[in-house]
């Protein structure tokens, strides 16, 4: 180390080649108070209103609708959030986002009776962007639904993985929180 430093601060960590791992900070739900998750929820939405505005071309002048986001905005192909996990690290969905949406994601949550997924990966474009540790939610004692800290904001054309890290196989009800950004018709165009 060098001795010039006298206080953290005036270490300059832009020429040290040091990586650093993004784990989110998850707030379990059912023990925050309800002003806070109705807070949460505002906030999430004032994001996606914003990411309509600044990434959907023509945002301001068409008008935008955000509205939960559902599984199918996601590539995948019904209603449900429902995976088929195995031991190890899975790649739970890849999608890229649609030319005409912005997805905001703010939480998640295991319905799962005997929840498998341990930690969850969300990467952006195959750069990992939050490491979630579920684990901690479920070992507490909390119900296993928890929002982050910090929402992670998808723009038009980003390509969205999440990875789940499972200690067992079967079926796994593990959803997204989130809201989407779109312009007004858009779901009833696309027959969802």
């Amino acid at each position: 180390m060098e001795d010039s430093f006298r206080r953290l601060e005036d270490i300059d960590i832009s020429k040290y080649n040091i990586r650093q791992e993004q784990y989110a900070v998850i707030y379990p739900i059912t023990v925050m108070p309800r002003e806070s998750v109705y807070s949460v929820y505002l906030e999430a939405q004032k994001r996606a209103m914003q990411a309509g505005i600044a990434f959907l071309s023509g945002g301001v002048s068409k008008r935008l609708v955000v509205r939960q986001l559902r599984p199918q905005d996601l590539g995948l192909p019904g209603p449900e959030w429902m995976f088929q996990v195995r031991s190890g690290r899975n790649t739970l969905l890849r999608y890229r986002v649609r030319d005409d949406q912005a997805i905001v994601i703010f939480g998640f949550y295991n319905q799962s009776p005997s929840p498998k997924v341990v930690q969850l990966e969300v990467l952006r474009g195959g750069v990992r962007r939050l490491i979630i540790v579920m684990q901690e939610l479920y070992t507490r004692g909390y119900d296993p639904m928890g929002v982050l800290a910090d929402f992670e904001v998808f723009r038009p054309g980003d390509e969205v993985e999440l990875v789940g890290h499972a200690i067992g196989e079967g079926e796994e009800i593990l959803g997204v929180m989130g809201y989407v950004a779109e312009p007004e018709g858009r779901l009833n165009r696309a027959g969802l």
